[in-house]
């Protein structure tokens, strides 16, 4: 009789440690890599184990492996400002390299929710987009270097969440850097009236007696500011409720016009003594109410603009005076008058 017997053998690994310290993993291998490529392809290649357990703390990842080692250094958002409130469809920000080489790219990334949803990528033209292309991927020169770049055709009154990644190389892509957010401003602007002699409504101003062939200005100005943070900037407007002096009593009007009174017969009208600006601008009196010496501009029953900014203004200010000239037919009379309105219109 033969008698057979099998036998099996059990083998047991364990990750070496101590009280102290304790290997994750390890294995055998030569570790070598191996690279190789065309124009439009490349492979890098490992022999033996490369694994392991990533490391991090609160600001620090690391991970195992040649690519890993391998990857750009992480970019971070520096900095997000809304020039002093001004901007509220657009926020700037300055790109931290963190000390990547000269030929690295950034993708930057922009959301209205903190990336829970919204995802967008920042276009070399400034605006965002929720389709991801390599032409998201800018230089730091491109972005405006230490300059910084804009994020246009945003909403006003929202915060806005930046991240951005790097990229240099081959196997070298970053992982997103760390977040940094702000609101846009909301649209504003602001509006005064006063007369030289007044300071609280309601306003008159006064051209005194009107003689025959004798042009007379008024004593006292009107005075407005505006202010806006609008992109385009704002436009002052002037209306008038008579279209000239009128006098109830008589029927009798002294009509406005543009012209040089002096050389008229009669008229009346308004003309820019002063425009000035605080900051931003430029703020500019318009024609026809930009003349000198006794030319006027019309002041009727239409919207006429009075006083324009191109651009955000903080107290861009005009000075407006007021003349008339009265003929040898012109009926007399004690309540020649005429009711002016003022607009301001932010271009937002």
């Amino acid at each position: 009789m033969k008698l057979s017997a099998l036998m099996g053998v059990l083998l047991f690994a364990a990750l070496p440690a101590t009280s102290n310290y304790k290997l994750n993993s390890y294995g055998f291998g030569s570790g070598g890599v191996t690279n190789s490529s065309t124009a439009t392809y490349a492979l890098e290649g490992t022999a033996g184990e490369l694994s392991g357990i990533t490391g991090s703390t609160a600001n620090v990842t690391t991970k195992p492996g040649y690519v890993e080692t391998q990857q750009a250094n992480v970019p971070k958002i520096a900095s997000i400002d809304t020039s002093g409130g001004q901007y509220y469809n657009k926020l700037h920000f300055v790109l931290d390299t963190q000390g990547n080489p000269t030929d690295a790219t950034y993708l930057v990334a922009v959301s209205s929710d903190g990336f829970a949803s919204d995802i967008k990528y920042l276009l070399p033209d400034g605006t965002i987009t929720s389709t991801l292309t390599l032409s998201s991927y800018q230089t730091y020169v491109a972005l405006g270097a230490g300059a910084g770049s804009l994020v246009i055709g945003l909403q006003p009154s929202t915060t806005y969440t930046f991240k951005a990644k790097a990229t240099q190389g081959k196997f070298s892509e970053s992982a997103f850097g760390p977040t940094n957010a702000l609101q846009t401003a909301a649209p504003s602007i602001t509006f005064s009236l006063v007369t030289s002699a007044q300071s609280t409504p309601p306003f008159s101003i006064g051209l005194g007696t009107l003689s025959a062939g004798t042009i007379a200005s008024s004593g006292q100005t009107i005075n407005t500011a505006v202010s806006t943070n609008g992109v385009s900037g704002a436009n002052v407007y002037i209306k008038s409720q008579n279209g000239g002096l009128l006098s109830g009593s008589t029927g009798n009007i002294i009509n406005a016009i543009s012209t040089d009174l002096s050389g008229a017969s009669k008229g009346f009208g308004a003309q820019s003594t002063s425009a000035s600006v605080g900051s931003g601008g430029p703020f500019n009196a318009l024609s026809p109410y930009n003349g000198s010496g006794n030319n006027v501009g019309i002041i009727d029953s239409t919207i006429r603009s009075l006083y324009s900014s191109s651009a955000p203004v903080t107290n861009g200010a005009g000075t407006l005076a007021l003349k008339a000239k009265a003929s040898s037919i012109d009926v007399a009379a004690n309540d020649y008058q005429d009711v002016l309105t003022f607009i301001a219109a932010g271009n937002f």
